[in-house]
């Protein structure tokens, strides 16, 4: 325990070999020791030649256990990973200790892997409790403490802390080495490590002075205690620099992969577009499950969908009415009648038997008719919490925990969608939600118990539930399959929305956000005010993002472009102009920053366009992905930089197959660049021409390869669908035929090609996807 009282200060020693051309670094941490956040203040290293830079910082024992990480101060910052912060414990030592730290410096480049989307899914698999059984148990950093065990004169005490994000589920990682206070090589004696969060592990050893340089090394060990990966060669722990008198030794540093850089393969595919057995008339978010079960067989770790928030009746996902509500077109009805009959013994029978005949009503059809959806999927769950009745449907603890947990943004997109039904009646206007003859402010009123509109109110939040209940199943089963999911997230919210219903303030209202060209794109929607959203440190944000962290393991920024800088049109007129105009570095570590740390997902860029140079350099800095689509890019995807999706087509252009009939120009350059030089460019093009493509993205040399599902299954003849026109999703600029795509394949038939599991499985597989060791 730390003891805030406790007196005198220890003496703490950094190192780091880190080279710089230019410029200083600094070790920086919300502490007073470390510049209370402010990187002028914090402590510099001094260059004490080479590669070498340290710094003696002393530290308050009262402080207990102080963070802190470096940045290189130079013409262009370079900061640590955010995502595993560094620490010192200092609690239970004496006045006057020393503690020789030993750092290396963490790239943003390798933490990408500690975040949710490999920790909980791909490498996690739901951290089932099996698995955790014979994992480094989980420990918090703060409660290793330095006084457990009294440190002769003849000995120091040494923490190990690795960073070794690439680990099995079931397996773990322990230090050993010759020192007998390390085990002295012998397997039985490995020292036992700790999770301490983030893909960080630590642990303590007493090892005699005489024993240094020490050697060691780290190693993974599976269920059965079996070594199955190990460091290729020894490490040296040296004394040379520390102080004499220094009793405490730390060193940080990160796994040494016998093999090369992580890499993974995925499939986008709007939930929108998923055809089962069980769908009604649009995918659904439990049909998931099956499309999780095809990942499975065929090797892909990773499913992207696009955004799934309500955006009422306009079929653009990207046109959210909620950034927190999901879409009520994505509920399973029957799903529902599962849930009552199960939890409170209820005859569902009735609705029961009218949700299955919707299945047969609506599935058959080839394209989304969003409006009947939407109407025949209103109708059965009014009827169906009319079956269950209000008081028992309120009365559920689960559901009341679910309210309890939702009540920052459930009420007001109650009262949202209360207002916005009467505002229809009578108001010309009633898109722009900031006309309204009611504001926010009197949702209290609105979602009143004892109110007339009650009803109403509860009928949302029951649908709100079960489309929770629903999506959470679906990705609580990814996970235990090792597939993550990933999010999107779209760049504005419409005017017509809770969002700036309640929060007006954080949108500038008089203007719409777009893009430049001939003619120049209008969204319509409102541009973020980020002055205003720094005031509360981007509150909106982050209740956002732990929001959206509950389902997804990663997400999409659409247009993340607009953190940097948004082409703003008046809204009365006028020419647009970019804003701001100058600073964009600057705007995009601070915009982008303030939510990277608001949830431990994954996070990718869709920096694709006009693309200004600084963009590039901050994603990063930051670890975050950006987007490399093969056509529009000189397409070497075995060159591609690591912080990197690379995808042979996305929902905004043609899918592969399609592009090579509409633009045979640019698809005869790209078959005799990347595809058979000095060979005539077949028509079609052939399923091997498809399968050439996957394995490029396959061998790419980026984190992660998502390609639409369109692109995977047209590999396979047989697989193909009749018309590559039916497969395109979208085209931006036009909304006809739109937004209407769905497989003409079920997931459950895809699962039963066995001999298309196997090929795909093997094209990962050579290519060295999803391998961890």
């Amino acid at each position: 325990t730390v003891d805030h009282k406790a007196s005198g200060t220890v003496s703490v020693k950094i190192s780091l070999n880190y080279k710089v051309d230019g410029g200083v670094i600094v070790a920086v941490g919300p502490s007073n020791a470390f510049g209370n956040g402010d990187i002028h203040r914090a402590p510099k290293l001094q260059q004490k030649g080479g590669e070498r830079w340290e710094v003696t910082v002393k530290v308050p024992i009262s402080d207990g256990v102080v963070k802190y990480q470096y940045v290189v101060l130079s013409k262009v910052h370079r900061y640590e990973a955010r995502i595993a912060e560094r620490s010192i414990c200092v609690a239970g030592l004496s006045d006057g200790a020393k503690i020789d730290v030993q750092d290396a410096f963490r790239s943003p480049r390798l933490a990408v892997l500690a975040t949710s989307c490999f920790q909980r899914a791909i490498f996690g698999k739901g951290r089932q409790e099996q698995a955790v059984k014979t994992e480094n148990p989980s420990y918090p950093y703060e409660k290793i403490t330095w006084a457990h065990d009294p440190i002769g004169d003849d000995e120091l005490a040494v923490r190990f802390v690795v960073f070794a994000p690439r680990r099995e589920a079931g397996h773990s990682v322990w230090v050993t080495g010759k020192s007998s206070g390390l085990g002295a090589w012998d397997d039985s004696k490995r020292v036992p490590l700790v999770n301490i969060g983030n893909g960080l592990y630590a642990g303590q050893a007493k090892i005699p002075k005489k024993d240094f340089p020490a050697e060691y090394k780290y190693v993974f060990v599976d269920a059965d205690g079996k070594e199955v990966c190990k460091e290729k060669d020894n490490r040296k722990l040296s004394l040379d620099g520390a102080d004499p008198g220094t009793k405490y030794v730390v060193k940080d540093e990160a796994f040494n992969y016998p093999t090369s850089a992580f890499k993974t393969f995925g499939m986008a595919i709007p939930v929108s577009g998923i055809k089962t057995s069980d769908s009604t008339g649009i995918g659904e978010f439990l049909d998931l499950k099956k499309v999780v079960d095809w990942c499975s067989k065929t090797g892909m770790q990773l499913i992207q969908i696009l955004p799934i928030n309500d955006s009422g009746e306009d079929p653009s996902p990207y046109s959210a009415s909620s950034s927190f509500a999901l879409h009520p077109s994505y509920i399973r009805p029957l799903a529902i009648c599962e849930y009552y009959e199960k939890k409170f013994g209820l005859d569902m029978a009735g609705p029961s038997g009218w949700a299955r005949s919707l299945v047969d009503k609506l599935n058959g059809n080839w394209k989304i008719d969003h409006a009947r959806v939407m109407d025949e999927k209103r109708k059965i769950t009014d009827a169906i919490f009319d079956t269950v009745g209000q008081e028992k449907v309120l009365a559920d603890p689960e559901f009341q925990e679910w309210l309890k947990k939702s009540e920052s943004w459930v009420k007001t997109y109650a009262a949202f969608k209360v207002q916005l039904s009467k505002e229809k009646s009578f108001n010309n206007k009633w898109f722009d939600s900031t006309t309204w003859s009611k504001r926010a402010s009197e949702t209290a009123a609105l979602t009143d118990p004892a109110g007339r509109d009650f009803n109403m109110v509860a009928r949302t939040y029951f649908v709100q539930y079960h489309l929770h209940v629903q999506l959470l199943e679906a990705s609580k089963y990814a996970e235990q399959h090792g597939v993550a999911l990933k999010g999107d997230i779209p760049i504005g919210v419409t005017r017509c929305s809770s969002d700036v219903w309640a929060e007006p303030n954080l949108f500038k209202l008089d203007t719409n956000a777009g893009a430049p060209g001939n003619p120049e794109q209008n969204w319509g929607f409102p541009p973020y005010n980020w002055d205003e959203m720094h005031r509360d440190g981007c509150r909106w944000w982050k209740r956002r993002l732990t929001h959206m962290e509950q389902y997804f393991h990663a997400y999409r920024i659409d247009h993340v472009l607009g953190f940097f800088r948004m082409w703003e049109i008046p809204k009365n007129g006028g020419g647009g102009r970019y804003v701001p105009d100058h600073g964009l570095r600057e705007a995009g570590l601070r915009n982008l920053g303030a939510i990277q740390t608001a949830s431990n997902m994954l996070i990718c860029g869709e920096d694709l366009g006009n693309v200004p140079p600084e963009v590039g350099p901050v994603l990063v800095e930051l670890g975050i992905c950006g987007l490399k689509i093969q056509r529009w890019c000189e397409g070497k995807t075995w060159e591609y930089p690591y912080l990197n999706v690379a995808a042979s087509s996305c929902h905004d252009c043609s899918p592969c197959r399609l592009w090579w009939n509409e633009n045979w120009g640019e698809a005869e350059s790209f078959f005799g660049r990347l595809v058979a030089q000095g060979q005539p460019c077949p028509g079609g093009p052939p399923d091997w021409v498809s399968q050439k493509i996957i394995k490029m993205h396959a061998d790419t040399s980026a984190l992660v390869s998502i390609c639409p599902v369109q692109d995977i299954i047209d590999q396979w003849g047989s697989l193909r669908s009749q018309n590559p026109k039916g497969d395109l999703i979208n085209k931006p600029g036009s909304t006809d035929g739109c937004w209407i795509w769905r497989m003409h394949k079920r997931m459950e038939d895809l699962c039963k090609e066995d001999k298309f599991s196997e090929f795909m499985r093997n094209v990962l597989r050579g290519s060295n996807c999803g391998k961890v060791y």
